[in-house]
């Protein structure tokens, strides 16, 4: 019985974006199926009680207004306790009251909104991409119009982020709205311009968070300055605008629709831009990532610093330094002691300067550090640099090109090690060595797919046939190499 009355909540469940229609009838902009339904519905996602369910959510394209509609061919007579689950009343507690108004309420709200609306906060940029016109908005959550939208939308989060929750409510009762104004949105949109008038479609959000971050002086204050100052304390007298901060990307989604077509690389990259232009921001952290936006985030840092940091674009392993033999050992200042007791003059990498790069970048250390490997890896000679292809053809390889591949590979194995140090330790030696290796190996792969992006390949000539007065084409120029993906936060 179970079975014949349990619908899956993904199939069961439809988003829509919508708009008014030329006789302001309400048409369809997109439709799109939840990706989880497990923080509403329970691991299984199933809902029981019903046969022929259907759950449409609608959404304004514009203001994100809400409307959620419930429908089934049949419906469980409860028997006992045993009952059909209640979609309406299990969705209050995720979606804003405004989403339970009548159908006909919702139209009309809907065909009511101005046609000057515009997204609250502030526009920050303005990007023309492949014919196409987006725009990227900010405000904080301590802005009414921006906190509303957020509720009408953050349902997206349990549908779209694994893990993800609502940022909306204050933490507790001893949070006030400077909290709020330390949450700021990310709205992008894509802009039509229909009989004068700008159309906007939403296409997705992001969130961060502005954390305090203490700064020592300079030079350092006397130990008894610091108590009277209280230099661990952020100062009640600082508004959120003056705090010197560390930016955490909390949120990132693009819809589903809107996938794939360089969305997330422009909210990202603005983003970022504005952190670079902020000498309040001091760093720009992501919170628990997942693969896809590992991704998406390598992609646009490491375009970023080839293309306006020529200190990072010239990197290259320094080879005047000896490998180490048995007994030897690796610094983490990249200098190498040896078996014999003398140590290189020079590090493989100089990270002093490494470390100028990064903080003046604002790229947090573990993510820069990938970057640089990443980037040392692409100018490692073709015989002995690592590819995505494993049968990649390659030039013999010398033993000058030998030499610099193991130091690179020793450089990217010190710093797998030491992050993966308490869990490696509960094996045996033989053990560790073999899995810090396969790591290693993985982690080689994914620089080698992630480099493929960013690099161009090479152009195969085309070759042109005259036939009976006509040119003919043989070949088709290969640009740049493109795979899907979906960020979580999605998109590339």
């Amino acid at each position: 019985m179970d079975d014949e009355w349990t619908v899956d909540a993904n199939e069961a469940i439809t988003l829509s974006l919508v708009r008014p229609g030329p006789a302001k009838e309400i048409v369809n902009v997109e439709s799109f199926k939840p990706k989880f339904t497990y923080p509403i519905f329970g691991e299984e996602e199933q809902i029981f009680g019903h046969k022929g369910l259907k759950v449409n959510i609608r959404f304004d394209a514009r203001d994100l207004r809400p409307n959620i509609s419930v429908t089934s061919q049949r419906k469980f007579t409860s028997v006992g306790d045993v009952e059909a689950l209640d979609v309406r009343e299990t969705m209050k507690e995720y979606l804003p009251g405004v989403a339970f108004q009548s159908k006909k309420e919702f139209e009309l709200s809907v065909n009511n909104l101005s046609d000057t609306w515009k997204p609250p906060g502030s526009l920050v940029k303005k990007i023309d991409k492949n014919g196409e016109t987006y725009e990227i908005w900010h405000g904080t959550l301590a802005m009414p119009a921006v906190h509303q939208m957020m509720k009408r939308i953050q349902v997206a989060v349990l549908f779209y982020i694994e893990g993800g929750s609502y940022i909306t409510e204050l933490d507790g009762p001893d949070e006030s709205e400077t909290s709020l104004a330390r949450w700021s949105v990310f709205w992008v949109y894509k802009v039509a311009t229909v009989m004068d008038k700008a159309q906007y479609t939403f296409q997705g959000y992001a969130t961060t968070y502005n954390f305090w971050m203490y700064q020592p002086p300079t030079p350092p204050t006397s130990p008894s300055a610091g108590k009277e100052n209280g230099s661990w304390e952020l100062s009640k007298g600082d508004s959120d605008s003056e705090m010197i901060h560390r930016m955490r990307i909390s949120q990132f989604l693009i819809l589903p629709p809107f996938q794939g077509k360089g969305v997330g690389s422009m909210l990202y990259s603005t983003m970022f831009d504005i952190a670079m232009n902020s000498s309040k921001t001091i760093e720009v952290t992501v919170e628990d990532p997942n693969e896809d936006f590992d991704l998406l985030r390598d992609l646009c840092d490491i375009k970023y610093l080839r293309k306006n940091v020529p200190e990072f674009a010239e990197l290259k392993v320094n080879t005047n330094v000896p490998l180490p033999g048995k007994g030897g050992l690796l610094h983490n200042n990249t200098q190498i002691s040896l078996s014999d007791g003398n140590r290189s003059d020079e590090g493989i990498v100089d990270m002093e300067k490494l470390e100028s790069l990064r903080v003046k970048n604002k790229i947090a250390p573990r993510q820069f550090s990938r970057l640089v490997e990443m980037q040392l890896m692409a100018k490692l000679p073709d015989s002995v640099r690592p590819r995505a292809d494993p049968e990649a053809k390659k030039p013999a390889a010398s033993k000058t090109d030998k030499h610099e591949y193991a130091l690179w590979r020793l450089l990217l194995k010190q710093r797998l090690y030491r992050r993966n140090v308490s869990i490696l330790g509960e094996f045996e030696v033989t053990e560790r060595i073999i899995k810090l290796n396969e790591t290693l190996d993985n982690v080689e792969w994914e620089y080698a797919r992630i480099l493929d992006r960013v690099e161009p390949k090479p152009v195969t000539p085309t070759k042109i046939v005259v036939v009976s007065g006509k040119r003919k084409s043989n070949g088709e120029a290969d640009a740049e190499s493109r795979s899907n993906k979906k960020v979580r936060v999605s998109d590339e």
